[in-house]
């Protein structure tokens, strides 16, 4: 599925995102910009330095989590693949202010396979 992002006027560096096309209620992943967006190239075989790129893979943090550790990917062609890198260099290195109760272990990895079901 595409790429859904939600952005919030009152938290310009906070971007709700799902694959599954959930409303944003449901919406727990943020874009993390405490980390770097990392791009997979083409050059006859894939690697992260030379060629074009074909591939983002972007860091992700649930709300309940204080530092992130998922990257959900997206390819070339998809919407928002042009879009992202812009993100990240308008945003690079802010810090989130949404925040929820704390998660983990099951229920972080169910709630990401929920919401991007190919990267899971």
């Amino acid at each position: 599925m595409a790429l859904t992002v939600y952005g919030f006027h009152d938290r310009p560096h906070d971007f709700a995102v799902t694959k599954v096309a959930a409303p944003l209620e449901e919406c727990v992943f943020l874009l993390d910009f405490s980390r770097p967006l990392q791009k997979i190239r083409w050059l006859g075989v894939t690697n992260r330095w030379l060629g074009i790129t074909v591939a983002l893979m972007v860091p992700v943090v649930h709300q309940g989590e204080e530092k992130g550790e998922f990257v959900m990917g997206i390819s070339r062609g998809e919407p928002y693949f042009h879009d992202l890198p812009k993100l990240w260099r308008e945003h690079r290195g802010a810090v989130r202010t949404m925040k929820s109760e704390r998660v983990g272990g099951l229920e972080l990895i169910a709630a990401f396979g929920t919401h991007f079901p190919e990267n899971y």
